[in-house]
């Protein structure tokens, strides 16, 4: 007896700390889209790109409005701001699809902590049933001592996603600059996916590595344009030619490397809008079965056991759902990164 009135104690602490965490989550809740301008402001990469773009720019400027830079010097400068804002795209894209991935994270581990509480009242439950049971000879000690090995285990699992909260909370903190004491908001609806992929494909030329090589192949064509002439060494202008032949391969590959990743990104998109529509099905459907107990419930026909019980499936398939809607955000923060575009619906144009 003595075990099963210490089990009861120990799921009520478990759930006052529960509750205890929601207050805390209230009091230093933020959005998505606040977190993300949070990390826009204060990510490393981000800032470190932003003044790279400045001094690349500055630099432009003064080349182009030089009389004495030559053609050569003038058309670097241009490649490097060109490359620069790439950069600090890419960086801002980057930034984004991260922040997405932690607040995803630390919104299911809030979530978690309410299904695992829930659990760990269905659980009690089963232990207090089994007392009865046991009681009148309709089940066995080790009847009870199962019930009892499923709560302690119920209340393991509570402190375990209580503890993953605080690890997902200090890792959006870092990102955000906010504090390890920051709580995921809300849940975030996805927008729907209406670029297709070969305007996705005709867009490639913005991203990092493409700016990068195609700014090699102009570098290359404008050598073999000042070697082209009764001046210089033939050999010069063979070089010159070699060199942008190979600019011109590299270019080619790295569009194709591009295409091919932007490809998997998508489609990886598209199958995760697919798997939500399956988890949101699965929820009305637990929705329904809930609602239905709730109402015989009334009527006398199932008991309080078997409506909790149906409260319970219905949490989970809303925790399957709200991972299935983070993994749409998450595969548009990786197309993204893939496009060299913002595709989230959060940060506005990157």
């Amino acid at each position: 007896m003595k075990s099963v009135l210490l089990a009861p104690t120990r799921t009520a602490l478990l759930l006052s700390a529960a509750l205890l965490l929601g207050t805390a989550a209230a009091q230093s809740a933020v959005g998505l889209g606040s977190a993300v301008t949070a990390t826009l402001g204060s990510n490393a990469d981000v800032r470190t790109a932003q003044a790279n773009l400045d001094k690349a720019q500055a630099a432009s400027r003064a080349a182009q409005a030089d009389p004495a830079a030559l053609v050569a010097a003038k058309l670097t400068a241009k490649n490097s701001e060109a490359q620069a804002q790439a950069a600090l795209r890419g960086a801002r894209l980057s930034a984004v699809s991260s922040t997405i991935s932690a607040y995803a994270a630390l919104l299911e581990a809030q979530e978690n902590v309410e299904v695992q509480t829930l659990q760990v009242a269905v659980d009690t439950k089963g232990v207090q049933v089994a007392q009865v049971k046991l009681n009148i000879g309709n089940a066995t000690a080790l009847d009870l001592t199962n019930a009892q090995n499923t709560l302690a285990s119920s209340g393991q699992n509570l402190a375990d996603a209580r503890a993953q909260v605080n690890l997902a909370a200090a890792r959006l903190g870092t990102l955000t600059g906010l504090g390890s004491s920051v709580r995921a908001g809300s849940a975030v609806t996805a927008p729907k996916l209406s670029a297709t992929l070969a305007s996705l494909q005709g867009g490639l030329g913005r991203l990092s590595s493409l700016v990068s090589a195609e700014n090699e192949v102009a570098s290359a064509t404008l050598s073999v344009k000042l070697a082209d002439n009764d001046f210089t060494p033939a050999r010069t202008l063979q070089d010159a030619k070699t060199a942008l032949a190979n600019a011109q391969r590299s270019q080619d590959s790295a569009e194709k490397s591009a295409g091919q990743t932007l490809a998997s990104a998508y489609q990886t998109a598209q199958n995760t809008y697919e798997l939500l529509q399956v988890a949101l099905s699965r929820e009305a459907a637990a929705q329904k079965t809930y609602t239905q107990d709730s109402a015989r419930l009334k009527s006398g026909t199932v008991s309080a056991v078997e409506v909790q019980a149906a409260q319970l499936t219905l949490k989970k398939a809303q925790y399957s759902r709200l991972q299935a809607q983070n993994n749409v955000l998450e595969a548009l923060g990786a197309l993204s990164v893939a496009a060299g575009q913002n595709l989230t619906g959060v940060g506005g144009t990157l």
